[in-house]
């Protein structure tokens, strides 16, 4: 979830001095994060800083944390996208933290070293909380700094800065979802009994023994038509009703003729 945005400063506030004398001093400039746990339960959260021109150089920033009144010192995690660095931490129930990122004045110096460093910050709550649950939190994003002299450090001149930041919700209340639990599902294979496949006949090779014969009393039937019809036949020849008498039957081949 979108926080806000962030900027690292040790430079100068002007390129040169010019007419107004002390006007080329340094801005020392750090990240500040107030989240407050205003629930029944510790929360554990992760910060995700985010920059892509220039990106993050661990070496040139360091990480703190307050949560119990002492200052832990550390540095953020590199992930698989080298312009994304993470810190995680622990906030006990109805209590706040602190979380600063600025540059590592114990590595960099003011009057040499230059560093800008521009992104974003985003949080997510970790943790399982056995099931699918919401909690708000409390956050202030500010930028604080402190002006330096090249030189000769004059403490009457020892000016800070600070100024909140927008936040990406308008307001200081954030409502974190915890994550989704995935169900790991694991695959179930199950034996298929054997399965009989039933041989196919090969139709263009009859199988004798299993050639149908003709129902019975179907040949019976056909044979009793034939007989009918040698029988009607003859009658028509013995009463001289015949179409073609016995005697005008042309053979197999001949054409037949008709007299008038």
């Amino acid at each position: 979830m979108l926080v806000s945005t962030f900027e690292l400063l040790l430079t100068p506030i002007t390129p040169v001095e010019g007419n107004i004398p002390g006007s080329a001093r340094t801005v020392i400039q750090g990240y500040f994060l107030t989240i407050a746990n205003p629930n029944n339960t510790p929360l554990c959260l992760r910060l995700r800083f985010s920059a892509t021109t220039p990106n993050l150089n661990l070496d040139d920033t360091i990480t703190i944390r307050d949560v119990v009144g002492n200052n832990v010192f550390g540095d953020l995690v590199p992930t698989a996208d080298p312009r994304k660095f993470n810190y995680d931490l622990s906030i006990p129930a109805h209590d706040t933290a602190l979380v600063i990122l600025q540059p590592d004045i114990t590595k960099l110096n003011p009057d040499q070293d230059q560093l800008e460093v521009r992104g974003y910050v985003e949080i997510f709550l970790q943790g399982r909380f056995g099931g699918f649950q919401r909690f708000n939190v409390l956050i202030t994003p500010e930028h604080r700094g402190t002006f330096v002299n090249k030189g000769v450090m004059n403490l009457s001149e020892f000016d800070q800065l600070v100024y909140s930041l927008p936040t990406a919700t308008g307001s200081s209340l954030f409502q974190l979802t915890s994550p989704k639990v995935f169900k790991e599902v694991k695959p179930e294979i199950k034996e298929i009994p054997d399965i009989k496949v039933r041989d196919i006949p090969d139709i263009s090779k009859p199988d004798p023994d299993n050639i149908t014969l003709p129902n019975l009393e179907l040949q019976q039937s056909l044979g009793l038509m034939a007989q009918t019809i040698d029988n009607i036949q003859q009658r028509l020849e013995q009463n001289g009703e015949a179409f073609i008498s016995p005697d005008e039957r042309p053979a197999v081949g001949e054409q037949a003729l008709n007299e008038v």
